[in-house]
C-alpha cells in the first residue's frame, strides 16, 4: 500500500429513523477495527458535511456504507466528492450495492463492493483490486479471526438506544439468516455464526464503554437451542440485560427459560400478518397459532415481546387486516410484571411493504408476472424505499387487488393510533 493513502469510511444519516443516533453502525465499525492493523490509515464520519467538504481533503479514498432509502445522501456525498476532487477514489458497499448494482454502475463510482467489505476494501486500498465490482466473500472461520467491531466509548455513546431504560449497545453474533420468505431480500442467506470467545470480547467491549444492555441484532440469535445453550455460559458471566430476535417456530418452555436466565428481558419477532393467507403466500412457513404461543410463553418468562407487521404484502384486503386485528387483539391484551418489578405490555411495529430488490416478491414483479397479488403505484426506481420513515410515516408504492396504496396508508395510521394507546412501556 502507498504511504500516503488515507481512507475516510462514511456512516449515512438514516431517513427513515425519527433519531440518527439510535443503532451504531456496526459493519462501518467493523471495516474501522480492521483496517489499522492492516496498515491502513482509516477514521469513521457520521455526519459528512457536504458545505464544507473542504475539510476532507486529506483523504485519497471514501468508502460509504449504503441501504437503499439511504442512496439520495450516498449519491449527494459521491458526486460532491467527484465535483471538489479530481483524484479522489469513491467507493460504495452495504446493501444497496449488493442489490442495487445496476443502479450503482451508472453513477461514477471507482469502485462497487458486493458482499464483505473487510477484504474488498483492503485491497482497493493496496491497489490490488482487480476490477471495478468487487465480491471477496469472508468464511466463516475468516470472519472469527477478524478484530473484534471498533467500539471506542466515546463514539458508541453518540448512539441513544435503550431496552426498558436500560442504556444499550448493539452486537451481532451471526451473519446470514436460513430462512426463505419470499419478502425479504436475505431470504435463504448463508448462516456465518460468531463463535463464544468472539462474542464474549464483544460483550466486554460494550459493558466497557459503559453500557448495561446489548441488543444482540441478528435475524436469528433465538432461531435455534443449541446455539442460546451454546451461548448461555458467555452471556451469564456478564452482567447484562439483553433483547434479541427469535423465531416464532423455535421458541418453546426451555428455550423461553434459558433466555430468561441469562438476562433476556425483550424479544422481536416477524410476525408480519395476523392472517394465515398472507403467511402462506409469503412462505413465512409459520401459523398463526405459533406466534400467539410465542408470546404466551414469552411473556410467562417475563420477556417483553415486540411484534412487527407488515402491511400491504401480496393478497391483503380486509379480511386479511381484519385477522392483523385480532392478532394484535392478543398481543396487547396481556399485562405483566417485568424483571424490574414495573407493570409493561408488549409491543408492536407496522409498516408498509417495499418490495426491494432481491426479494422472490420483486423477481416476479419485475418480470410483469402476477403470481403475486401486489403490484406497483409509482415507479420503485423513484422512490427511497423504506417500510417507515421518520413519525412513523410511509412511502407506500404498492396496492393489491383488494386493497389501494391509499387505503393501505390509511389503515396503517389507524392502528398504529388504536393500539399504541395500550403499550405500557
Amino acid at each position: 500500500m502507498q504511504a500516503d493513502r488515507k481512507l475516510l469510511l462514511i456512516s449515512l444519516h438514516d431517513p427513515f429513523l425519527d433519531s440518527d443516533r439510535v443503532m451504531p453502525p456496526i459493519g462501518i465499525m467493523s471495516l474501522q477495527a480492521y483496517m489499522p492493523p492492516s496498515g491502513i490509515d482509516s477514521a469513521i464520519e457520521n455526519d459528512f458535511d457536504i458545505d464544507n467538504i473542504e475539510k476532507y481533503s486529506e483523504y485519497t479514498h471514501f468508502a460509504i456504507s449504503c441501504m437503499t432509502p439511504q442512496k439520495v445522501e450516498a449519491y449527494k456525498i459521491l458526486h460532491a466528492i467527484k465535483s471538489e476532487f479530481k483524484d479522489k477514489t469513491v467507493i460504495i458497499g452495504g446493501p444497496h450495492a449488493k442489490y442495487y448494482i445496476d443502479d450503482c454502475i451508472k453513477e461514477p463510482f471507482d469502485y462497487i463492493i458486493v458482499g464483505d467489505g473487510e477484504f474488498a476494501l483492503k485491497a482497493v486500498m493496496e491497489g490490488k483490486a482487480p476490477e471495478r465490482i468487487l465480491n471477496i466473500p469472508i468464511s466463516e472461520e475468516e470472519m472469527n479471526a477478524l478484530p473484534v467491531p471498533y467500539r471506542e466509548p466515546e463514539f458508541l455513546k453518540q448512539y441513544n438506544f435503550d431496552i426498558q431504560g436500560v442504556n444499550t449497545s448493539t452486537i451481532l453474533t451471526a451473519k446470514g439468516c436460513p430462512m426463505k420468505c419470499a419478502f425479504c431480500e436475505d431470504a435463504g442467506s448463508k448462516v456465518r455464526l460468531y463463535n463464544p470467545s468472539n462474542i464474549n470480547m464483544q460483550i466486554k467491549d460494550v459493558l466497557s464503554a459503559g453500557f448495561k444492555g446489548v441488543m444482540f441484532f441478528d435475524d436469528i440469535f433465538a432461531i435455534s437451542k443449541k446455539r442460546v445453550m451454546d451461548l448461555f455460559p458467555v452471556i451469564t458471566k456478564h452482567d447484562i440485560f439483553y433483547r434479541c430476535f427469535g423465531h416464532a417456530r423455535s421458541m418453546d418452555e426451555g428455550m423461553a427459560k434459558m433466555l430468561s436466565e441469562s438476562g433476556c428481558i425483550e424479544i422481536g419477532f416477524g410476525a408480519e400478518s395476523g392472517s394465515q393467507k398472507i403467511l402462506d403466500v409469503i412462505d413465512k412457513r409459520t401459523k398463526v397459532e405459533d406466534n400467539i404461543k410465542f408470546i404466551e410463553i414469552c411473556n410467562k418468562y417475563k420477556i417483553k415481546v415486540k411484534a412487527f407487521i407488515i402491511l400491504g404484502l401480496p393478497g391483503e384486503d380486509m379480511s386479511t387486516i381484519k385477522q392483523t386485528r385480532r392478532f394484535l387483539d392478543v398481543l396487547m391484551s396481556n399485562r405483566f410484571t417485568n424483571k424490574f418489578g414495573k407493570e409493561i405490555t408488549n409491543d408492536f411495529d407496522i409498516t408498509v411493504y417495499f418490495p426491494y430488490k432481491g426479494t422472490r416478491v420483486r423477481d416476479y414483479m419485475d418480470k410483469k408476472d402476477n403470481h403475486y397479488d401486489i403490484f406497483f403505484t409509482k415507479d420503485p426506481d423513484e422512490m427511497l424505499g423504506f417500510y417507515k420513515g421518520k413519525g412513523g410515516s410511509a412511502e407506500i408504492t404498492v396496492r393489491t387487488s383488494g386493497l389501494s396504496a391509499e387505503d393501505i396508508g390509511k389503515i396503517q395510521k389507524d392502528l398504529i393510533l388504536e393500539y399504541k394507546k395500550m403499550v405500557i412501556s
